[in-house]
């Protein structure tokens, strides 16, 4: 019989993409834990338990120390950014809005304070640029269950001390997304909006009105094209729309009511003026 444990989270539901595996959860099982109990969902779901020790990851709950406290080794969290950078509820989908170079994993010691606890372990992922959520989940997720398996008993013998995060005073900050943020705004950059659409991707989607059809853009890249934004054309059977700078090839879309298709795709079932 393994060492009892809670688990806090649903990998499955944590990014809007399926399916996604809970990879987190089984690295827990490979450490050599059993899992006492599941909370997916509110704390309410959390029964008595024997459990001294605990794990979190894609919760989305706050964590009160009311709960903190019934765990004398802490709650674990495995957050997908490299903190302080990214503390928050969307930390991966801040890093692709932002363009950054790099991101990771920390295990970290949960506390009060959102993502402030001090951290077990970190790895670093350097980003190319062109990753879309489903991509970068799966990969942080891999890291993180492959980390927290390195870790997990070593915490639970008291062999590894967390450290402090470092330069807590240059944190930055992802926030909790709403269906209003995938409204495409045409006045942007085509580079910020082609990032949307990439750290949007599943939900909330990036939204749109192409020949009186509203769309989600699933895919698309930037070309060196000026004009009015909002603005559609078809140039050499490609679909363009303007933006405040540049414009976006639309590469895939998927109508309402209907299936992803290619912008060739849809361009033969609906009218677009081109040139």
């Amino acid at each position: 019989m393994g060492i009892l444990i809670v688990f806090f989270g649903n990998e499955k539901l944590a990014t809007g993409i399926s399916p996604v595996k809970p990879v987190i959860f089984d690295a827990v099982l490979d450490a050599g834990f059993e899992i006492e109990q599941h909370v997916t969902g509110k704390l309410t779901e959390l029964r008595p338990h024997k459990s001294v020790i605990a794990v979190l990851a894609a919760y989305g709950h706050i964590i009160p120390k009311s709960v903190l406290d019934q765990f004398p080794l802490g709650i674990i969290n495995v957050h997908p950014s490299l903190l302080p950078l990214y503390r928050g509820p969307t930390p991966i989908e801040q890093a692709i809005l932002d363009g950054a170079s790099k991101t990771g994993v920390s295990i970290m010691h949960l506390t009060a304070g959102m993502d402030e606890g001090p951290i077990y372990k970190q790895k670093t992922v350097r980003l190319s640029g062109d990753e879309s959520k489903a991509e970068l989940t799966e990969r942080l997720q891999h890291l993180g269950s492959q980390l927290l398996t390195e870790v997990l008993q070593a915490i639970f013998s008291n062999q590894i001390k967390p450290h402090n995060q470092p330069h807590p005073d240059r944190a930055t900050y992802s926030r909790k997304l709403a269906k209003a943020d995938g409204d495409i705004d045409w006045t942007k950059s085509a580079q910020q909006i082609e990032r949307e659409i990439r750290a949007y991707a599943g939900w909330p989607g990036s939204h749109t009105i192409l020949a009186g059809k509203e769309v989600i853009i699933n895919a698309a890249h930037v070309v060196d094209k000026t004009g009015k934004p909002g603005k559609t054309m078809v140039e050499d059977k490609q679909l363009l729309v303007y933006a405040g700078q540049k414009a976006l090839n639309i590469d895939k879309l998927k109508p309402a009511g209907k299936t992803e298709m290619t912008s060739q795709a849809f361009l033969a079932g609906y009218k677009i003026k081109g040139r």
